[in-house]
């Protein structure tokens, strides 16, 4: 199921559930016990599983993580490893 910013809003302390949602293609959002959001895009490189953390919820909207991954995603079906370009 897609994540929303209310869902993610109506997060509260302490967190209890799973610690990491999937929205889509790879990404998704990771939550800790005290309830700090990070996002992430889990993808492969070259056979081999990857996670890069985007950023956390608030200094980055669910909107920007998403067009972020949208980005990364169209340099790796291009055969490029985006961290290289990120670093």
């Amino acid at each position: 199921m897609a994540l929303t910013d209310s869902k993610l809003r109506n997060i509260k302390v302490p967190y209890n559930g799973k610690p990491e949602l999937a929205d889509r293609e790879g990404f998704t959002v990771r939550i800790t016990h005290k309830a700090i959001i990070s996002f992430n895009y889990r993808f492969r490189w070259q056979g081999n599983q990857q996670r890069i953390k985007l950023g956390r919820y608030s200094d980055i909207s669910l909107n920007d993580a998403r067009i972020k991954v949208g980005e990364y995603r169209q340099i790796l079906l291009g055969g490029l490893d985006f961290r290289r370009a990120i670093c």
